[in-house]
């Protein structure tokens, strides 16, 4: 039975990882659209892919935060499972909360490096443009 949940936990964490990229590439498309719509202002598009990343940073912390509280059964993770699982609700809930907490995190840490990568950049090119 210990090989089961282990085999079911990464199966879990393999899951909330495609569902949680899923929706962090479709916010990125966004912000790429965005900041090559503004490509003509080239600080400007880097200031907007920042402030733009930090708020699905900031998305994702909360919904690590409010995912610990969420029934297993209202996730995106259960429904690709096939909404069956051989475990206990009480050990499904934990393992997917788990799960998808802790996924939600590393994407908001990636986020994060990336806003202040944008944030770098944005400062790089403003230097640059006021002294040439």
């Amino acid at each position: 039975m210990e090989e089961d949940i282990e085999a079911i936990d990464q199966r879990i964490r393999r899951l909330a990882g495609l569902s949680v990229g899923r929706g962090c590439f479709f916010a990125a498309l966004a912000i790429w659209c965005t900041m090559i719509g503004l490509i003509y202002e080239p600080v400007l598009s880097l200031k907007s892919g920042a402030i733009l990343t930090m708020l699905v940073a900031a998305v994702l912390v909360l919904k690590a935060q409010i995912v610990r509280r969420a029934s297993y059964k209202h996730t995106e993770v259960w429904i690709l499972l096939g909404r069956q699982i051989d475990l206990l609700p009480v050990h499904a809930q934990r393992l997917i909360a788990q799960a998808l907490h802790e996924t939600y995190l590393r994407y908001a840490l990636f986020a994060m490096l990336l806003a202040v990568l944008f944030w770098g950049l944005a400062l790089l090119f403003s230097v640059a443009g006021k002294a040439a």
